[in-house]
């Protein structure tokens, strides 16, 4: 057996899909010890990829260590704004050929296959941000409210021509898809806490 040539992909992977999976966290402290154990690895990945999440804002660095992050309705509302006005910002650079990045501007299917695709610009990569932020609220999301205007947005983008029409019609859709979240930000918060396992 070859020695693991990656652990920190490795531990940075399963960081991610374990901060997904578990919804948010609320200020839980991220122990770097027991999470190395956890994931057969020395500590030092697992420091460096907390180190990196930190660096994205999907955790927090706190004195003596790492913690999930604390989400008030406020601060989730803030975020699908922030989120909304990005990807607005995408789409009014997009062309029609970009229809296949369209997975950043509204995630679709699974968060962590989405926020692994490559940024094309700057504001992809911003937007991939906030994304990676949000995903622990995914099924949240579609508990509260849904996946009508997601669904939507596909069958848009699927559709889409390569008439500036079509582009517009997206940006609407898109921009009332985050502005539904940012007002439903405490629903969702509270759908996402009340799943969360202590």
């Amino acid at each position: 057996m070859g020695r693991d040539r990656d652990p920190f992909d490795r531990a940075l992977t399963a960081l991610r899909a374990r901060l997904v999976r578990s919804g948010p966290l609320q200020g839980a402290p991220l122990l770097v010890t027991p999470l190395a154990a956890e994931l057969g690895v020395s500590p030092t990945p697992v420091r460096e990829a907390l180190a990196w999440l930190a660096g994205e804002g999907v955790i927090a660095r706190r004195a003596g260590g790492y913690a999930a992050q604390v989400h008030d309705r406020r601060s989730l509302a803030r975020l699908y704004e922030l989120a909304g006005l990005l990807a607005d910002a995408v789409l009014a650079e997009a062309t029609p050929e970009a229809a296949a990045r369209a997975h950043l501007v509204v995630p679709r299917g699974d968060p962590l296959a989405e926020l692994s695709a490559e940024p094309a610009s700057i504001l992809d990569a911003l937007l991939a941000r906030i994304q990676a932020q949000l995903a622990p609220f995914r099924a949240a999301e579609d508990a509260v409210l849904d996946s009508l205007d997601r669904d939507g947005i596909a069958r848009t983008v699927a559709e889409i021509s390569r008439s500036d029409q079509g582009w517009r019609g997206l940006r609407v859709q898109v921009r009332r898809y985050y502005r539904r979240r940012a007002r439903h930000a405490g629903d969702i918060l509270g759908s996402a806490l009340s799943a969360t396992p202590v």
